[in-house]
């Protein structure tokens, strides 16, 4: 058996927030600052299979601009089976098993990367067989949810949830604090204060996927995803 960790916030479960610091004289993002769940996310993308990656990409229309490695997939697709290996189908390549770890839950934005034929495993598989039950993800991705006995403390995902981060243009993460806010200050030679504002942004599905596309060729990540064409929505 497969199992996520219960969400009881059905918004958190489809979207991350994120608090973003531009410098409207560049238009660019300075950070995001962002707590477990997006830093989750990042990380956990490691994870996931290129096959699966590049599978949400070509199925949102989003594959085209993503290098050859596109031209790969739609290789295999185009691939008569007779050409692969009798021990091997194309669906293992083109969707390939995640490498979750069993020590955690998987957090709810990634299970959203997983094919709808795959399961992200836990370490509760053989002991919890009778708390199961099916429920489709909210991006028809399939994925089976446990209630959690009393006897369980899992943690989610793969950062500790008391701690806010910085994460980068780049997508450079850290821990934030007063000191490393103003030495990224002093770093990019800011000097104007009344040249930043705060944005906020939500990461959904498609979001998620467009700053997987642009992590390929871009270090400047946050800006392309949402100050392209995007109106943000400004803190009040």
């Amino acid at each position: 058996m497969y199992a996520s960790e219960p969400n009881t916030n059905t918004k958190s479960s489809k979207t991350i927030t994120l608090n973003l610091l531009v410098d409207n004289s560049s238009n660019k993002v300075v950070y995001a600052e962002a707590r477990k769940e997006f830093v989750d996310f990042l990380f956990g993308l490691l994870q996931i299979p290129l096959g699966s990656i590049m599978g949400l990409l070509w199925n949102h229309g989003m594959a085209s601009g993503s290098g050859s490695l596109s031209k790969v997939y739609e290789s295999i697709q185009n691939l008569d089976p007779c050409y692969v290996q009798p021990s091997l189908t194309k669906d293992s390549l083109l969707r390939p098993n995640p490498a979750f770890s069993s020590a955690t839950y998987t957090p709810q934005m990634l299970l959203n990367f997983v094919p709808p034929n795959q399961k992200a495993r836990t370490s509760t598989e053989a002991q919890n067989t009778n708390n199961f039950a099916f429920s489709p993800s909210p991006f028809s991705a399939s994925v089976y949810t446990a209630s959690p006995t009393p006897s369980q403390h899992k943690e989610t995902g793969y950062v500790r949830r008391a701690v806010t981060f910085m994460v980068m243009d780049d997508l450079m993460v850290k821990p934030m604090s007063t000191i490393s806010t103003i030495s990224l200050l002093n770093d990019l030679n800011i000097k104007d204060i009344s040249s930043l504002q705060e944005k906020k942004v939500e990461v959904d599905l498609k979001k998620g996927l467009e700053l997987v596309k642009a992590s390929f060729n871009s270090t400047t990540v946050l800006t392309d995803v949402f100050l392209g064409n995007e109106v943000l929505e400004e803190l009040p």
